[in-house]
């Protein structure tokens, strides 16, 4: 099993909440998004590949699990990580956490697929990312 590795930080507004005084569904997709960037930076993509390469990603599955309430005010950390890497996709795990660690409030688990961003398809995923999200996945240390 893959070490987790912190991809983002942040702070629930309460303008993020809604009239019952909970953490909406979008802001908790906005905050998973921002935190799978940071994952696909940790796997080796940069977002110069867009440009340079026209090369991307697209999601094609979200699975959410809501695990404790959220309320304004909440310091928030997602910690991230693969669970499997397909010959075009990549699986990977978000926890949304306490900045102390110790409340796990949500848990997103998606697939995304490696993209050619002018021919608009699926590609196999390129070797340099494959060999870090191996490497990554096998570091259970």
């Amino acid at each position: 099993m893959a070490k987790p590795r912190i991809t983002y930080r942040g702070v629930v507004y309460p303008w993020e909440c809604d009239t019952m005084g909970h953490f909406t569904t979008r802001n908790y997709m906005v905050m998973f998004d921002n935190a799978g960037w940071h994952f696909l930076h940790e796997i080796g993509y940069d977002p110069d590949f867009i440009s340079e390469r026209k090369i991307g990603w697209a999601d094609v599955s979200h699975h959410i699990e809501y695990l404790k309430e959220v309320h304004a005010g909440a310091l928030l950390v997602i910690e991230s990580k693969p669970v499997r890497i397909g010959g075009k996709s990549v699986e990977y795990q978000l926890e949304m956490k306490s900045v102390k660690g110790d409340e796990i409030y949500a848990r997103l688990t998606a697939v995304t697929v490696q993209f050619d961003l002018e021919k608009r398809c699926a590609i196999p995923v390129l070797d340099e990312i494959r060999e870090k999200v191996v490497a990554w996945i096998g570091d259970a240390a």
